[in-house]
């Protein structure tokens, strides 16, 4: 059997301290397969986004284990976490993260300067164009809408051909006809690479996309 793209073994993980301590997770498991495309739904504060960050390696959990690619994250040290995640992961925060000194186009081709891959233009312009801002790329993130800056850090996640994506809301800030087509798209990428993807998502018709949908409640997936 091929090893799991993404593996949390009895993951738990609470914030606060004494009484006012709340356990977001609590003995959660998750496998993922190559290509397997999964969404997380579920209410405000239920641990969706700890849940992303957790399988990134971008927080710790108090107990349990994450492997990606047959990796166990408990133990590399920051730098070759760093590594490890610029390598195999691509991620889509709700925030975007862009860089404000770089372009859009050095924006998206980050992940491959990260991971020392040559320029890829051809690429970066086909992502751009599939996701409608072809004609944008020489311009900063402070000239673009949400919406644009959004499509700009999907297009980052993708380029590098990433073994799992981890994306928090990647259609919160887009209307109705774009975050279908990001969607198609994903689903295009994810089925031509073999890349898996997990998403955070509160619209059901995003969750249509993915071949299974899970609903976090009482730190538990159902």
């Amino acid at each position: 059997m091929a090893e799991p793209v993404l593996q949390l073994s009895a993951i738990s993980r609470a914030f606060g301290s004494g009484d006012e301590k709340t356990r977001v997770l609590d003995d959660l498991d998750l496998v993922m397969g190559a290509g397997e495309r999964i969404a997380i739904m579920g209410s405000s504060g239920s641990g969706k986004s700890t849940l992303l960050h957790i399988a990134a390696g971008m927080d710790r959990p108090d107990a349990g284990r994450v492997r990606i690619a047959g990796t166990d994250l408990a133990g590399l040290d920051e730098p070759e976490l760093t590594r490890h995640r610029a390598r195999h992961i691509g991620l889509v925060f709700q925030d975007f993260n862009l860089m404000d000194s770089l372009t859009v186009s050095e924006n998206i081709e980050l992940p491959l300067w990260l991971n020392g891959i040559a320029r890829r233009e051809h690429a970066v312009s086909r992502l751009a164009e599939e996701l409608g801002i072809g004609g944008l790329l020489d311009r900063l993130p402070e000239s673009l809408s949400g919406g644009e800056k959004q499509r700009v850090a999907i297009a980052r996640a993708l380029v590098h051909r990433p073994l799992l994506v981890l994306a928090d809301e990647p259609t919160g800030a887009l209307d109705e006809v774009t975050a279908a087509s990001v969607m198609a798209l994903f689903e295009e990428v994810t089925r031509q690479s073999g890349a898996s993807l997990l998403l955070v998502t509160h619209d059901r018709d995003v969750a249509a996309v993915c071949q299974r949908t899970l609903t976090l409640s009482g730190g538990q997936l159902h």
